[in-house]
């Protein structure tokens, strides 16, 4: 069987494998509803970037908390100016 480790994907930035991954699971409540739910595993050691889905590692990134890529979180939080100088 293979393991979270043999399938990890490539960090974007330094190009190195990533370790951990996501566990899935599924439940139906009383009235049955579905419910899904997704969590990580202990092991993680990226983010998928919410904006543009690329997979960096914590250690890549500048606000790895935030979920983003550095280009991404320059694109949300840093907004360019759009005034004209004079």
């Amino acid at each position: 069987m293979d393991t979270p480790q043999e399938l990890g994907e490539v960090c974007y930035v330094c190009k190195g494998r990533t370790r951990g991954g996501f566990v899935n699971f599924e439940s139906v409540m009383k009235d049955g509803t579905p419910i899904i739910g997704i969590d990580t595993t202990p092991d993680r050691d990226f983010n998928v970037c919410d904006l543009c889905n690329i997979v960096v590692h914590f250690r890549c990134s500048m606000h790895p908390d935030l979920g983003y890529c550095d280009p991404c979180y320059a694109k949300v939080y840093e907004p360019k100016a759009t005034g004209s100088s004079s």
